[in-house]
């Protein structure tokens, strides 16, 4: 049409459909899901493609780095596995290895005091005299004299005071006082759970609690001994311990290995080198690891000298620490972990009326209650805490002024009755948490 008149636009007709061999318009099918092919995939990749190249895990070597010292004039020398970087040795003084005590340095006589050769000095020596050599053979002449120096000649024993003076009410209150002595009061208090069988396959067993548990936090009573003034003897790198020591006939000289104390023993060098390996709840932690040998001790005790009140304490001690100054008595080396209660009376009734056998298995059933009780302290002791501390490591400011990363290990664990019905190994290893 011209260009004068209205201009009409058409739309272009739509492709003809595609058609078969057949002339027929191609229609499109899908494929059931049956008769689909799977096609295989290849493995992915090391690093997911939108993850940056420098977050790509690295391996952190840890390097030895071994250090010999010069040998003493006894010919004793020292091989680190890993330098130290704080060596009590250094400032280690032979006196604080040895304590210069004469327990026997009370005299048996005073000052100016005469005796005569025959016969006793006076009528009250005398007296004296007889109340030793009658009744129980065990008085013995130390305790004699320990009991006139120390009690008779003390200005504050007074005879009016003893006119009363009944030895069983005494030792009742002696007993009370020290069950609510204020060094408990420092202690928490919980009650403790055992599992007693009834004694027939009928009945199910059932869970009795005991009362009267004592005990303090072992991841508590680690940073508190880290943080003391006694920390600065530990020894925090064990080493191996050698002796130059001449061979035989040939006069050459060889190394003897040497084994004094836990922080020299194979098993703390092997379990500090696998520590430097042991995860850290900070990725950006670059602070020493160290080890906390821990050792423990139990035995039930008397409270008072003469009471009848007992208790089953467990001792914590550290094998950072010399055996010689551990054995110290005021080096506060051991210190009180925990507090276990005996299987009250009440309880026995209970389990009395509650076990089949009870009255011809007695001392059976006793010994499942404290063998029970045993690992249940145990279980309790060993808490939450505790396993991520062995896991990952406690980081504690030491008494040098340096930040370590310490992780608590079990080494030894000395028992008597009735612990030896428990059985123990060292070098315990548990889970993550």
């Amino acid at each position: 049409m011209s260009g004068s008149q209205n201009e009409i636009q058409y739309s272009e007709p739509p492709p003809p459909a595609a058609l078969t061999a057949s002339g027929r318009p191609q229609r499109n099918y899908r494929c059931p899901a049956k008769y689909r092919d799977v096609y295989p995939e290849g493995a992915p990749p090391a690093v997911p493609p939108s993850t940056p190249a420098s977050l790509v895990r690295r391996v952190v070597l840890i390097v030895r780095n071994p250090l010999s010292t010069a040998s003493n004039i006894f010919g004793m020398w020292k091989k680190y596995l890993y330098r130290p970087s704080y060596d009590p040795d250094a400032s280690l003084l032979p006196e604080d290895l040895y304590r210069s005590h004469d327990i026997n340095s009370t005299p048996s006589t005073l000052p100016g005091d005469t005796v005569e050769t025959s016969g006793y000095s006076n009528k009250t020596t005398e007296l004296l005299m007889n109340w030793q050599n009658t009744g129980s053979s065990q008085k013995s002449d130390a305790e004699i004299n320990r009991l006139v120096h120390e009690v008779a000649l003390n200005p504050d024993f007074h005879l009016e005071d003893l006119k009363k003076f009944n030895a069983q009410q005494e030792n009742r209150k002696s007993d009370t006082a020290a069950e609510q002595s204020p060094h408990l009061q420092s202690f928490q208090e919980a009650s403790i759970d055992i599992e007693v069988p009834s004694g027939s396959k009928h009945i199910p067993s059932r869970k009795f609690s005991i009362p009267g548990f004592h005990y303090r936090k072992i991841t508590a009573m680690i940073k508190e001994a880290y943080e003391s003034p006694l920390a600065l003897k530990f020894h925090y790198t064990p080493f191996k311990l050698y002796r130059k020591c001449p061979a035989n006939g040939s006069g050459a000289e060889k190394n003897e290995r040497v084994y004094s104390e836990m922080y020299n023993s194979d098993a703390l060098i092997d379990e500090h080198d696998r520590v430097q390996h042991a995860p850290t709840d900070d990725p950006n932690c670059k602070r020493e690891k160290v080890v906390a040998s821990l050792m423990f001790w139990s035995d039930a005790t008397h409270l008072t000298s003469f009471g009848t009140a007992k208790m089953w304490p467990i001792y914590m001690l550290f094998g950072n620490l010399s055996k010689y100054i551990r054995a110290q008595p005021n080096s506060g080396a051991t210190t009180h972990l925990a507090y276990i209660p005996s299987i009250p009376d009440l309880l026995q009734d209970q389990i009395n009326a509650f076990h089949e056998k009870w009255s011809t298995q007695k001392s059976e059933i006793l010994t499942h209650c404290r063998r029970e009780l045993m690992h249940a302290v145990w279980r309790f002791l060993l808490d939450d805490d505790f396993l991520h501390a062995y896991t990952y490591g406690i980081v504690i400011c030491c008494a040098d002024g340096v930040e370590r990363r310490v992780y608590p290990r079990l080494f030894t664990y000395s028992a008597d009755y009735p612990e030896k019905y428990v059985f123990f190994v060292t070098n315990l290893s548990f889970s993550n948490p």
